[in-house]
Protein backbone atom coordinates (compact mmCIF):
# COMPACT_ATOMS: atom_id res chain seq x y z
CA UNK A 1 0.00 0.00 0.00
CA UNK A 2 1.11 3.52 -0.95
CA UNK A 3 -0.31 6.93 -0.89
CA UNK A 4 0.66 10.30 -1.14
CA UNK A 5 -1.04 13.42 0.80
CA UNK A 6 -0.98 16.25 -1.49
CA UNK A 7 -3.29 19.11 1.29
CA UNK A 8 -4.52 18.05 5.07
CA UNK A 9 -7.59 16.32 5.09
CA UNK A 10 -9.74 18.11 7.98
CA UNK A 11 -10.38 15.48 11.00
CA UNK A 12 -14.42 14.90 10.90
CA UNK A 13 -15.06 15.64 7.71
CA UNK A 14 -17.95 14.80 5.41
CA UNK A 15 -17.23 12.68 2.17
CA UNK A 16 -18.63 10.95 -0.68
CA UNK A 17 -17.80 7.79 -1.76
CA UNK A 18 -18.34 6.77 -5.52
CA UNK A 19 -16.92 3.66 -7.10
CA UNK A 20 -16.08 4.47 -10.82
CA UNK A 21 -18.30 1.31 -11.69
CA UNK A 22 -21.08 -0.13 -10.26
CA UNK A 23 -19.82 -3.95 -10.74
CA UNK A 24 -21.43 -6.12 -7.28
CA UNK A 25 -18.41 -6.32 -6.09
CA UNK A 26 -17.34 -2.45 -6.25
CA UNK A 27 -20.92 -1.53 -4.43
CA UNK A 28 -19.58 -4.45 -1.68
CA UNK A 29 -16.46 -1.94 -1.63
CA UNK A 30 -17.85 0.95 -1.38
CA UNK A 31 -19.50 0.18 1.70
CA UNK A 32 -16.16 -1.32 3.31
CA UNK A 33 -14.73 1.89 2.43
CA UNK A 34 -17.89 3.85 4.68
CA UNK A 35 -17.39 1.51 7.34
CA UNK A 36 -13.61 2.21 7.57
CA UNK A 37 -14.20 5.85 7.01
CA UNK A 38 -17.27 6.13 9.91
CA UNK A 39 -14.67 4.11 12.15
CA UNK A 40 -12.19 6.66 11.44
CA UNK A 41 -14.80 9.85 12.67
CA UNK A 42 -15.47 10.62 9.39
CA UNK A 43 -19.06 11.71 8.09
CA UNK A 44 -20.19 9.64 4.76
CA UNK A 45 -22.98 12.05 2.67
CA UNK A 46 -24.21 11.99 -0.51
CA UNK A 47 -23.84 16.27 -0.58
CA UNK A 48 -20.39 15.85 0.69
CA UNK A 49 -18.07 18.89 -0.83
CA UNK A 50 -15.05 15.71 -0.49
CA UNK A 51 -15.28 12.66 -2.93
CA UNK A 52 -13.43 9.51 -2.58
CA UNK A 53 -13.41 7.56 -5.84
CA UNK A 54 -12.11 4.58 -6.05
CA UNK A 55 -11.16 2.28 -9.20
CA UNK A 56 -10.58 -1.55 -9.16
CA UNK A 57 -8.49 -3.51 -11.68
CA UNK A 58 -7.62 -7.05 -12.17
CA UNK A 59 -4.82 -8.96 -13.85
CA UNK A 60 -4.77 -12.81 -14.74
CA UNK A 61 -1.74 -14.33 -13.88
CA UNK A 62 0.75 -16.46 -15.96
CA UNK A 63 0.97 -20.37 -16.11
CA UNK A 64 3.00 -22.56 -17.60
CA UNK A 65 3.86 -26.29 -17.92
CA UNK A 66 1.61 -29.28 -18.58
CA UNK A 67 2.32 -29.22 -22.15
CA UNK A 68 0.65 -31.55 -24.58
CA UNK A 69 -1.21 -34.71 -23.04
CA UNK A 70 1.43 -37.53 -22.52
CA UNK A 71 -0.41 -40.53 -22.24
CA UNK A 72 -2.80 -40.37 -25.34
CA UNK A 73 -1.59 -38.92 -28.93
CA UNK A 74 -4.19 -38.95 -31.92
CA UNK A 75 -3.24 -38.19 -35.09
CA UNK A 76 -4.63 -38.11 -38.72
CA UNK A 77 -2.81 -39.26 -41.76
CA UNK A 78 -1.66 -36.16 -44.84
CA UNK A 79 -3.56 -38.06 -46.99
CA UNK A 80 -7.57 -37.33 -46.99
CA UNK A 81 -8.49 -40.48 -48.64
CA UNK A 82 -10.39 -41.78 -46.41
CA UNK A 83 -8.40 -45.34 -46.63
CA UNK A 84 -5.98 -45.21 -43.83
CA UNK A 85 -8.24 -44.41 -40.35
CA UNK A 86 -6.49 -41.91 -37.69
CA UNK A 87 -3.97 -43.07 -35.18
CA UNK A 88 -4.20 -43.43 -31.55
CA UNK A 89 -1.36 -43.85 -29.51
CA UNK A 90 -1.24 -44.82 -26.19
CA UNK A 91 1.79 -43.98 -24.03
CA UNK A 92 2.28 -47.19 -21.44
CA UNK A 93 5.81 -46.25 -20.58
CA UNK A 94 8.15 -43.63 -21.73
CA UNK A 95 11.62 -43.06 -20.25
CA UNK A 96 12.20 -39.46 -21.82
CA UNK A 97 8.67 -38.13 -20.76
CA UNK A 98 6.83 -40.57 -18.34
CA UNK A 99 4.11 -42.76 -19.20
CA UNK A 100 1.18 -44.89 -17.64
CA UNK A 101 2.89 -47.18 -15.74
CA UNK A 102 5.79 -44.35 -15.04
CA UNK A 103 4.49 -40.85 -14.43
CA UNK A 104 6.86 -38.07 -14.68
CA UNK A 105 6.16 -35.64 -12.17
CA UNK A 106 8.14 -32.53 -13.23
CA UNK A 107 6.21 -31.66 -16.71
CA UNK A 108 3.22 -30.06 -13.93
CA UNK A 109 1.61 -27.00 -14.30
CA UNK A 110 3.46 -23.74 -12.23
CA UNK A 111 2.42 -20.20 -11.83
CA UNK A 112 5.12 -18.09 -13.67
CA UNK A 113 3.29 -14.49 -12.85
CA UNK A 114 0.48 -14.44 -9.79
CA UNK A 115 -3.19 -13.06 -10.55
CA UNK A 116 -3.09 -9.55 -9.25
CA UNK A 117 -5.94 -6.94 -7.65
CA UNK A 118 -5.14 -3.38 -7.28
CA UNK A 119 -7.32 -0.11 -5.45
CA UNK A 120 -6.40 3.34 -6.31
CA UNK A 121 -8.15 5.82 -4.40
CA UNK A 122 -8.51 9.72 -4.92
CA UNK A 123 -10.14 11.97 -2.29
CA UNK A 124 -11.16 15.62 -4.38
CA UNK A 125 -12.29 18.76 -3.32
CA UNK A 126 -15.45 19.71 -5.17
CA UNK A 127 -15.51 23.14 -4.55
CA UNK A 128 -12.01 24.05 -5.96
CA UNK A 129 -11.04 20.98 -7.96
CA UNK A 130 -7.86 20.07 -5.99
CA UNK A 131 -6.77 16.73 -5.48
CA UNK A 132 -5.78 16.36 -1.51
CA UNK A 133 -4.56 12.47 -1.01
CA UNK A 134 -4.63 9.57 -3.19
CA UNK A 135 -3.24 6.33 -2.20
CA UNK A 136 -3.08 2.35 -3.85
CA UNK A 137 -2.85 -0.96 -2.76
CA UNK A 138 -2.34 -3.88 -5.22
CA UNK A 139 -1.94 -7.56 -3.88
CA UNK A 140 -0.99 -10.89 -5.57
CA UNK A 141 -4.18 -13.47 -5.12
CA UNK A 142 -4.32 -17.24 -5.48
CA UNK A 143 -7.03 -19.35 -7.66
CA UNK A 144 -10.22 -19.10 -5.97
CA UNK A 145 -9.23 -16.48 -3.33
CA UNK A 146 -12.69 -14.58 -2.39
CA UNK A 147 -13.44 -11.43 -1.59
CA UNK A 148 -12.51 -11.58 1.69
CA UNK A 149 -8.47 -10.96 -0.28
CA UNK A 150 -9.53 -8.10 -1.60
CA UNK A 151 -11.53 -6.38 1.39
CA UNK A 152 -8.80 -6.77 3.27
CA UNK A 153 -7.22 -3.82 1.01
CA UNK A 154 -9.76 -1.46 2.46
CA UNK A 155 -8.60 -1.23 6.17
CA UNK A 156 -4.80 -0.95 5.03
CA UNK A 157 -5.79 2.18 2.78
CA UNK A 158 -8.32 4.01 5.01
CA UNK A 159 -5.20 3.81 7.68
CA UNK A 160 -2.98 5.66 5.57
CA UNK A 161 -5.74 7.73 5.02
CA UNK A 162 -4.38 11.83 4.85
CA UNK A 163 -0.94 10.43 5.10
CA UNK A 164 2.49 10.05 2.97
CA UNK A 165 2.69 6.55 3.01
CA UNK A 166 5.60 4.43 1.21
CA UNK A 167 5.13 0.73 0.25
CA UNK A 168 3.49 -0.62 3.38
CA UNK A 169 2.65 -3.98 3.54
CA UNK A 170 -0.18 -5.80 5.33
CA UNK A 171 -1.38 -9.18 5.97
CA UNK A 172 -3.75 -10.51 3.56
CA UNK A 173 -6.03 -13.73 4.71
CA UNK A 174 -5.31 -17.67 4.03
Amino acid sequence: MSSVSFQPIPAGSSIFVRPLDNSDQNLALQKDFERALKGKGFIVAKDANLILTFETRDTAGSWSGGGPNRFLELSNNDVQTGVDAPRVRLNLFNSARGGILNPNRKDRTRTVTPSSFRIEVSLDDKTNGKRLWQGWSSADIRIGAGPSTTRTMIPALINGFGQTVKRKTFPLPQ
